[in-house]
Order: C-alpha cells, then sequence, then structure tokens
C-alpha cells in the first residue's frame, strides 16, 4: 500500500475501494460453473479498450496484465460459510449482485481479512470493492500454431477449469489466467477500516420509513402457485411419517474459537444446532424438535420446549453465525429437497427476528411458515406475501436444476475406449466418462512450460524425460509429457487422479461398490496392503497398463475436501479408514517404507506404530480428533494439498513428528510449521520421546473429572 492512501469513494464505479497493496501477496479467488458467464463478460470487456494492457509490477506472477477494481460483496445468507464474500463486476457494469457474482474468497483469505471487510461493508452506506488485476502472458505465435493444431476452432466449451476458449485467447493476443485481489495486508486493512470515514458519501441504502411518509402500497396478488400447494399436500404425510434419527445426544464444539452446541444421533450426523446463547434450535428434520429438547437438557443447555404448533413443514431456518435472538439477521426459511444439499435448499420465505414480519413466497406457504417460526421461540406479528427478488428466483432456480443435485458424480471425464475396458463393466458408469471417438481431435491442454503441470506430473510419477518428450495421453490422447519411465499423461487426467470424479454425498448405491473395487485394486496392484491416502499422490507401479488402471481407481476415490452432502444424508461422510475397512483390506498391520501401516483402536489408518500410539491416547483419553486434515492452501507454502495428523475440535492441529533424521521429512515438517504460522493456525508437535508426557501436552483437550485408564500399555511396547 502506498504511504497515505486511503478508502476512497469511486462514484463512477458506485464503490468505496480499498487502495492496492503489495503485489507480491495477491490472492485469487474460487471459481465456480454458475459464476463463469459473468467471469467472461467482466473479463473479455476489460481486454478490449485501447491502453488497457499494462506491463506488470515486480512481484506479481505474470509479465502483462490489466488493472481492475471489483467488488466485494459479504454473503450472510451462504449456509456453507455466513462469512463468505462474493467476489463482484462493479456496479456500473449492471444487474444485480447475484448477477455479477464472480465467485467466492477463499476460507484462508476470510480468516486473516475477512472480518475487516465485513466490517466495513457495515460500515459503508454504498458498496465497497478493492483493486486487482487480469493476469495475461503474451501468446507466442509457434506455441498458438501448436495449439491450433490440436483445437483448431478454438470452441471447446468454456467452463470453471478454463473459461476462455483457445479462440478468444489469440484474438486478444494473451494467454488469460486468474483474475487477482491486491489488498493491503491484515494490520494495514485493519487500520484504515478503522480510520474509515463515511459522512459525505452518498447513502445507498433504503431510507427508514418516516411517521409522515406515505404507506407503502400493498404488494400485487402472488400468482397461483401449484408447486407450492404440492409441497403442502406431501407436508401432511411428512408429519405422519417417523423420522431416521436415532439416540439423539448433545455435544460441544469450539473451532476457531466459536462455540457450538450440536444435536447428533447414534451414527454421528448433525440433526440440528442450538445457537448459543440463547437459540434458537434449528433442526433439520422438525419431526426430532421434541427428543433434541431432551439431549439439549441432559447436556445442561436450558432449550424452550417446542409450542404446539402442529401443521409445521419440512423446512429447516438458516440463521448467520452470531444472528439468533431479537434483532439479529434475517432468518431463510428453507425448503428441505432430496439430493440436494443444505447450502443449496431453495427459500420459501424469511423471518426477521427484529420486525417480527414473516415474508413468504406463496400463499399456501403462509400457515406451515408461521408454524416453523413458532417452533423456533417466536412469535410472527405480521405475514407478508411476495414475490422473491431476483437473487432469490435465481437460487430456487438453480436449487431444482439437477447440475446443484448432491450427487456422488464431481467432475466428467473423457476416455478411450480402450481405457475404459480396465475397469469392469458395471463400475465404468462412475467414471462419469466420455468416450474418446478415433479420430477426434483432443482438446487443448496445458502445454509442456506450464508450471503447474509440471510440478503435479513430477509429483505423481518422479522426473519427466530428459530431454522432454511429448505422446498422446495413455487415457485421453491429449497432448501430455513423458515421464523418464516413459508413461504420459495430460495435466487433466492427473488432476481427476488427485481430486477423484466421485464424492461422498452420505448415501450409498452403485458408485459405492465401485469404490470398493478401487480401493481393493490399488491395495492389490501397487501397495501389498491397505495404504494411507497420502501414499496415492504418487502412482509407484511403471508397467503401463498397470499404471493406467492405477491411474482409473484414484479417478474413483472420493477425497475429503470433495465431500458435500444431501441436506438429511442417510450417513455419515466415510474418512479414508471407513472406506478401506468396507472394503475389507484392513486385516492387520502391513510394513511399508516409511513405518507399519495399521488400524488404532478408534478405526483410523495409521503409517506408523508412533501415530497409532497418538492416536490410541486420544481415543482413550476422550480427545475427539479428526485424520489427515487439510492444512489451507497457500501459493509458496502448500500447492500439493498438505495435511496434518490430526484435527482437534478447537481447530488446532496436531502432527507426530517421527522421521526428523531425514532432511527430506525434516523440510516438510518445517515448512508445515512456517504454513500454520502464517495461517494462524495453533500446531502442537509431539516427537517419540514426547511419549511419556502425552497427558500434560494435551491436558486441556482432555475432559475434566476423566480418570486415566488403569493397564493400557502403548502400541509395541
Amino acid at each position: 500500500m502506498r504511504t497515505g492512501e486511503s478508502i476512497s469513494h469511486r462514484p463512477e464505479l458506485g464503490l468505496v475501494v480499498i487502495p492496492p497493496g503489495d503485489p507480491k501477496v495477491s490472492v485469487s479467488f474460487a471459481v465456480f460453473d454458475d459464476s463463469v458467464p459473468a467471469l467472461r463478460a467482466f473479463v473479455l470487456s476489460r481486454l478490449g479498450g485501447a491502453g488497457a494492457v499494462e506491463r506488470a509490477p515486480s512481484g506479481a506472477r505474470c509479465t502483462r496484465l490489466v488493472p481492475v477494481v471489483v467488488g466485494l460483496v459479504p454473503r450472510p445468507d451462504n449456509t456453507y460459510n455466513p462469512r463468505a464474500v462474493s467476489v463482484t463486476a462493479p456496479p456500473v457494469d449492471g444487474g444485480s449482485a447475484h448477477e455479477r457474482h464472480l465467485g467466492y474468497a477463499y476460507d484462508s483469505f476470510l480468516h486473516f481479512q475477512g472480518a475487516d471487510i465485513h466490517r466495513l461493508a457495515e460500515a459503508s452506506p454504498v458498496p465497497i470493492g478493492c483493486h486487482g488485476w487480469i493476469e495475461l502472458e503474451p501468446v507466442d505465435p509457434e506455441e498458438a500454431a501448436d495449439r491450433q493444431e490440436f483445437d483448431p476452432d478454438g470452441d471447446g466449451a468454456p467452463g470453471r477449469d478454463r473459461p476462455f476458449t483457445l479462440a478468444e485467447q489469440i484474438a486478444a493476443g494473451h494467454w488469460i489466467g486468474a483474475v487477482r485481489l491486491n489488498l493491503p495486508d491484515r494490520d494495514g486493512l485493519r487500520a484504515l477500516v478503522d480510520a474509515f470515514d463515511p459522512a459525505g458519501l452518498p447513502d445507498a441504502r433504503p431510507e427508514p420509513e418516516s411517521a409522515d411518509a406515505p404507506p407503502e402500497p400493498a404488494p400485487a396478488p402472488l400468482p397461483h402457485d401449484p408447486e407450492a400447494e404440492r409441497r403442502v399436500a406431501a407436508w401432511a404425510r411428512y408429519r405422519a411419517l417417523p423420522h431416521d434419527f436415532a439416540e439423539l445426544r448433545a455435544v460441544s464444539r469450539t473451532v476457531h474459537g466459536r462455540e457450538s452446541v450440536l444435536v447428533v444421533d447414534r451414527a454421528g450426523l448433525t440433526a440440528g444446532e442450538f445457537h448459543l446463547p440463547d437459540g434458537p434450535l434449528t433442526l433439520l428434520d422438525e419431526r426430532v424438535r421434541p427428543e433434541a429438547v431432551a439431549a439439549l437438557r441432559r447436556h445442561g443447555v436450558r432449550a424452550p420446549e417446542a409450542p404446539d404448533a402442529g401443521g409445521f413443514p419440512d423446512a429447516t431456518v438458516a440463521v448467520a453465525v452470531g444472528s439468533g435472538g431479537p434483532g439479529g439477521r434475517v432468518w431463510s426459511l428453507r425448503v428441505v429437497m432430496d439430493a440436494v444439499a443444505r447450502r443449496d435448499l431453495p427459500e420459501a420465505g424469511t423471518y426477521d427476528p427484529g420486525s417480527g414480519t414473516l415474508t413468504v413466497y406463496a400463499d399456501a406457504y403462509a400457515e406451515p411458515m408461521a408454524a416453523l417460526v413458532r417452533r423456533h421461540g417466536a412469535e410472527p406479528r405480521s405475514v407478508v406475501r411476495r414475490a422473491p427478488d431476483a437473487d432469490t428466483r435465481e437460487h430456487n432456480r438453480r436449487a431444482g436444476s439437477p447440475a446443484t443435485q448432491a450427487g456422488p458424480l464431481r467432475s466428467p471425464a473423457r476416455l478411450t475406449a480402450g481405457t475404459l475396458a480396465l475397469v469392469p463393466a458395471r463400475h465404468r458408469p462412475w467414471l462419469n466418462a466420455r468416450t474418446v471417438s478415433p479420430g477426434e481431435r483432443p482438446p487443448a491442454t496445458a502445454g509442456a512450460d506450464d508450471p503447474y503441470y509440471v510440478r503435479e506430473l513430477t509429483a505423481m510419477f518422479g522426473a519427466l524425460a530428459a530431454p522432454r518428450r511429448t505422446a498422446p495421453c495413455r487415457l485421453c490422447a491429449a497432448p501430455a509429457l513423458e515421464t523418464a519411465t516413459g508413461l504420459a499423461y495430460c495435466f487433466g487426467c492427473c488432476r481427476l487422479a488427485q481430486r477423484g470424479v466421485i464424492r461422498d454425498n452420505g448415501t450409498d448405491g452403485p458408485w459405492t461398490d465401485a469404490v470398493i473395487h478401487a480401493v481393493r485394486r490399488l491395495a492389490e496392484l501397487e501397495f501389498s496392503g491397505p495404504p494411507s491416502l497420502a501414499q496415492l499422490d504418487r502412482v509407484t507401479v511403471t508397467e503401463p497398463r498397470l499404471a493406467d488402471e492405477a491411474m482409473l481407481c484414484r479417478f474413483l476415490v472420493p477425497r475429503p475436501f470433495a465431500r458435500l452432502t444431501t441436506a438429511r444424508p442417510a450417513r455419515p461422510v466415510r474418512g479414508w479408514s471407513d472406506w478401506l475397512r468396507l472394503a475389507g483390506v484392513l486385516d492387520g498391520g502391513v510394513r511399508q517404507g516409511r513405518g507399519t501401516v495399521s488400524v488404532a483402536s478408534d478405526g483410523h489408518l495409521c503409517r506408523s506404530l508412533f501415530e497409532r500410539h497418538v492416536d490410541d491416547f486420544f481415543h482413550h483419553h476422550r480427545v475427539p480428533h479428526e485424520p489427515e486434515p487439510h492444512y489451507p492452501r497457500h501459493e509458496e507454502l502448500n500447492t500439493t494439498g498438505l495435511r496434518a495428523d490430526w484435527l482437534l475440535t478447537d481447530g488446532t492441529y496436531v502432527e507426530a513428528l517421527g522421521l526428523l533424521g531425514q532432511e527430506t521429512y525434516a523440510e516438510k515438517a518445517r515448512r508445515k510449521a512456517e504454513l500454520a504460522r502464517v495461517s494462524g493456525i495453533r500446531l502442537v508437535t509431539v516427537t517419540d520421546r514426547d511419549l511419556e508426557r502425552l497427558p500434560e501436552i494435551f491436558a486441556e483437550w482432555i475432559p475434566s473429572g476423566f480418570r486415566r485408564p488403569a493397564g493400557r500399555r502403548p502400541v509395541g511396547g
């Protein structure tokens, strides 16, 4: 940030703009399929202006760029993360914030600067924004010719991974990279927001009602809504059926300083949450309310009894973090639908705890939604019937689209017929692949000089061929680099092998059998036993057909970061050890190159006896722990998906460091420690010398009043 700059009003953009920071620490944001059209319009419109392209400043990760200003819109309605911040085109581009939505800021950014972005948005009477740029690299004519040989028309369908076609980029004279945000660091942004004075700015917020102001005209009558009437009829049948939750209990959780009380069942499925300190109790199934209240009271939470409000709907209330109680943010009343994730459930109305106003989007919803509000301890003072705004209409339209359903398939593939034959016919549909036709021109892919492709291929297969050679990808026939062992796989296939085409959505079906097949084959082909999840990052076989099959098996393995469950899943999402156990490959410890892989007392897979000792300690001392959590992504410290050994309930990461005598291992441990420091993560490390001190090291996580079990000895001791 240049000295003396402050947050300023840019009326020509319709934004209050944060000054830029150090270009060395610019950040990108997550782009999803639904934001690709807006992103394309935003970027392509900026490339056409005379003099738009500039030489990149020192520290930027490109040689050319186009400076831009983008909007930053807090989205407390986002049920995945109420702290979410949408990156948008500026208001001057026209349309609603939803129509201008380009993507969401990453959680790692929100962890450091999200609170100040929200604080500025609340203080400013007009929308806020920041500086940034579009990354560019000049098109080399020879490289363009090579790419056109494989994709002469440049007409590949744009998507989140490739928003711009080859033809568009060649016409612009530049390869188009990411849109990056250029903001001050955390301390600088906080100081700017503290000093921000909104006096004199035009107030774009709605005017408060005056006692002398004429009354607003009554909203137009809502049109007949057959879908709403069908839902109300279905809700009557729903209320007469038993629910699927069993043995409800309440548990307390503290993550990154936020305390919550969850209601879970015997299988660990979450049925609801009591929003501290005073409620409400929100549930995924209103039929469980009496049992949930009883579970909370056993836990010491004074939850109110549910009023006798019959006629309740199959719906849930989305309450933003910190918004419970009178005067809090508006509640979103969401209709529960099969196969739809909770964050994507359609909205039937809203309730404002401050004014007591219940708003419904169909006449038929008035009585059921009033009953739902009463069951949450509130009494509507008035009921308003009106059509939803444009953003909500678009959200509800997408909720009914197959593209937003929380099914098990997440990423499509393209494979040759010979490749598909390596997988049994009954499992092939779950590769989510289109068969490449003979003679079909492959799409343009990452070139031999793409550093991300080179890094991923090297991580999976070791050294590349020297000098570098290209060959058709063994799986899809697209151009690919050869490894030193003669194998060639394109960037797209490497990505699918690392990320998978399947996600665990909390249900089971034929896709489950495909995962079991893949896990069993990997254990047989490469590892002579159960592999750890981290071992899948490297393909260990070099015989071509076996390597091809090993890659396809990786396609079929669900990854923890890809989970997306329906609003009411049938079971908890499985961890890696759960899949190994379901596949029947956990038959005792298996000796690997770096220790013995075995199963701890709680079923967690451990890669060494040292890890198993620590995991068993957590289990026997009732310390809740999650194995192998991902560290936040970082452009320098974490580009390969680093994982810790365990995550504790307050967000603390734990590493069991057993091989510090090996330099590569020690360097990785140092990188993780630095990553934890810059990400604000509390990290606890233990070595084998700490085994006798585990009760002392983890004393604050051991439940009060817990008595240490007698007669237990360390594994292998």
